[in-house]
């Protein structure tokens, strides 16, 4: 079936816009989103394929998907902001804010500590539901009475899960908001982005495109990895993914859903270093601490990689389209990208789930990455 790509992009941009054409002329898409900004502007808006799996709905400008871990970004923006406000300190321990997290040896893991993922609960103990899943106490309560899985020590582990859920606990303790809410009213709204920490009205569902897990593979050695094994627990199916109790559930570092456009213009915030629209969402110091690498080694989870502030940084490992650019990406595809000093961000959301993460495992990421990585040293700030 013939696909057509709609949308706009300015010349000086069309490497990028052809990078995602090519991927659906060489067959490796269903659907996708593309947007990247330059100073706070648009230069990318594009999207083209079909929404469902059966090629019958087309992916229409408003399509939404779920981006997994991009979601991370949007939960950063939030946290990172809070902290540059005085309301929470990146080396004070959670406990100061939620004394409950104390118990089990981690009364000393700090807020800089669970950012780089090092926070002591990389997962649930006892392992948890997908009913569990949906209800925030019993997830909170579960990560406050588990023993620190590595008796304290800073051992770095990917917090796949968890990282949402401490993380939006703490925006509820410091500002008596949910941190969907939180992040609606306060990131979202004003940076202009349509995108949703679970989806809040079941009228979105018109405009949700349906995953293909048909071509997703598990990641990368985990047979290998019984840590891997463990954090991640059963993979859901796409049933699972698509009823209501899961599209609705608050899940702040994977159950988020948007597009290119609105992925970019979260990323454009780090991008213009904090300032967005007319909107100071966080000082120029904080998204240079962010982008600061704060750990480099091996994560059980991941393998090696270099941590910003829940940022990964450029590294051979884990590369990025530049030296100055910091990224992150989500299960089957999705990626946000932002360039401070380039002045540039990216988001792109597909609904074919690849398996593997990030430009080094996805075909897809490694071109869109080499076209802005060709682009980048041409733009001046």
């Amino acid at each position: 079936m013939a696909w057509e790509m709609s949308g706009t992009w300015d010349r000086r941009f069309w490497p990028l816009a052809e990078a995602f054409r090519d991927n659906f002329d060489e067959g490796l898409e269903l659907g996708a989103s593309l947007g990247v900004t330059w100073r706070g502007r648009t230069v990318v808006d594009v999207w083209g394929g079909w929404a469902d799996t059966g090629r019958t709905t087309s992916w229409r400008k408003d399509t939404i998907v779920q981006v997994f871990s991009v979601t991370k970004i949007m939960l950063l923006a939030a946290v990172l902001g809070l902290v540059d406000r005085g309301k929470l300190a990146l080396d004070a321990p959670i406990a100061r804010y939620w004394p409950e997290f104390a118990q089990g040896g981690k009364g000393e893991v700090t807020l800089r500590d669970f950012l780089t993922h090092r926070g002591g609960v990389p997962g649930f103990r006892p392992a948890a539901s997908a009913d569990d899943l949906h209800d925030w106490t019993r997830m909170t309560d579960n990560l406050a009475a588990q023993t620190h899985w590595f008796g304290g020590q800073k051992v770095t582990c990917y917090h796949a899960i968890t990282y949402g859920y401490v993380l939006g606990e703490l925006i509820r303790r410091v500002t008596g908001m949910g941190p969907a809410r939180y992040f609606r009213d306060r990131i979202a709204r004003p940076a202009g982005a349509d995108f949703q920490m679970g989806l809040a009205a079941r009228r979105d569902l018109r405009r949700l495109a349906i995953p293909d897990l048909s071509v997703m593979g598990p990641p990368p050695d985990m047979a290998e990895n019984p840590m891997m094994i463990e954090i991640l627990g059963e993979p859901p199916t796409t049933e699972q993914l698509m009823s209501w109790s899961r599209l609705s559930a608050v899940m702040p570092a994977a159950n988020g859903y948007g597009n290119g456009r609105s992925i970019a213009r979260v990323c454009a915030i780090f991008a213009m270093n904090g300032k967005l629209r007319g909107h100071r969402f966080m000082s120029r110091e904080m998204v240079a601490e962010a982008a600061r690498e704060q750990v480099y080694g091996d994560d059980l989870y991941i393998g090696r990689i270099a941590w910003g502030l829940g940022f990964g940084l450029n590294s051979p490992d884990y590369p990025a389209p530049s030296p100055t650019a910091f990224h992150w990406g989500g299960a089957g595809g999705s990626w946000g990208v932002m360039d401070p000093k380039a002045g540039v961000s990216l988001g792109y959301a597909p609904n074919r789930m690849l398996g593997g993460a990030g430009a080094a495992h996805d075909p897809r990421l490694a071109r869109l990455s080499a076209a802005l990585s060709d682009l980048l040293p041409k733009l001046s700030r």
